[in-house]
């Protein structure tokens, strides 16, 4: 899903294509009047869980154990269901130095960044004095990356966090933090220990779940063990039938007995061969397994 955000070469792929083939789209949508009262019923119950009241904004970091999963890819997907669902604004906020992942995903070019807004020393006594700085995405949506790469970018710490994220993060109701992996800045390990929940994502194999495994029992010795408790797992997979013998289940259940939740990505289309993220032309797993990640997640972040 993560590594072919660009049209291959050579593929006829459009933009824009759908997750889900023609014909499944057309049998879903003749299958919709015959389905039970109570699948509209558990629809409307997950849409009023996400639309719960905060009365502080929650800050949910997105991060992956290493290299090779899409983080952006999840986070952006978690900003679109947030953004459709609450009537509170949500920020997405990238803290990977140079990267322009997130703002691709939701087709985007930010003017500014949060490093800008430290520098600029603007103040956050109101949002409108911080809109011009922010990037729109849609409705109740917005964008900001922590620095622009280039010889002006501005180096973050822990300081910046607390004098330049922390106040911003009040107008939201919701604050999507993308994390990259092996990146352990003040900066960045500020927005971990300030976390209300986490999302870690990794590929949908055995190896990736592995990975997810050794960060739990690492955790554990380091007397974290209550931690995978604010966590959701999401496992995607980034190519059809990626590891066909990777026992998704059996894996799922090793991980939830740490009090973890754990939530699989199946390959769309829409996300291998599009850049800019297009909410109505994912395929319905990955909108539902997307519903599900951002209802649990906030689940923990406000327990």
């Amino acid at each position: 899903m993560n590594a072919r955000t660009e049209t291959p070469t050579g593929t006829g792929a459009r933009p824009g294509r759908h997750g889900d083939p023609v014909l499944r789209r057309i049998g879903r949508g003749l299958a919709l009047p015959f389905l039970p009262s109570d699948h509209a019923a558990a629809h409307l119950a997950r849409g009023e869980a996400l639309q719960r009241a905060i009365t502080t904004g929650r800050r949910i970091v997105v991060t992956r154990p290493r290299a090779g999963a899409d983080e952006a890819t999840v986070t952006a997907l978690l900003a679109s269901v947030f953004a459709h669902y609450r009537h509170d604004r949500v920020l997405t906020l990238d803290i990977t130095p140079g990267s322009n992942s997130l703002a691709r995903r939701l087709g985007v070019t930010p003017s500014s960044s949060l490093g800008e807004v430290a520098r600029r020393r603007v103040s956050a006594s109101s949002f409108e004095e911080l809109t011009p700085h922010l990037a729109r995405v849609r409705d109740r949506l917005w964008m900001l990356p922590a620095v622009h790469s280039g010889p002006d970018a501005t180096a973050l710490d822990a300081e910046a966090f607390q004098e330049t994220l922390l106040p911003i993060t009040r107008y939201f109701g919701v604050t999507l933090i993308d994390r990259g992996a092996d990146v352990f800045d003040g900066f960045n390990r500020a927005a971990q220990a300030s976390a209300h929940a986490h999302v870690l994502v990794a590929p949908a194999t055995a190896e990736g779940a592995a990975d997810i495994g050794r960060g739990f029992d690492w955790m554990t010795t380091q007397g974290d063990a209550s931690l995978p408790e604010r966590i959701v797992v999401v496992l995607v997979e980034q190519s059809p039938d990626e590891d066909p013998r990777f026992d998704h289940e059996g894996a799922a259940e090793v991980l939830r007995k740490s009090g973890a939740e754990v939530v699989r990505i199946g390959y769309d289309r829409h996300l291998a061969y599009t850049d800019g993220l297009q909410p109505r032309r994912l395929a319905a797993s990955t909108h539902a397994a997307a519903t599900t990640i951002a209802l649990e997640a906030l689940k923990r972040a406000v327990r």
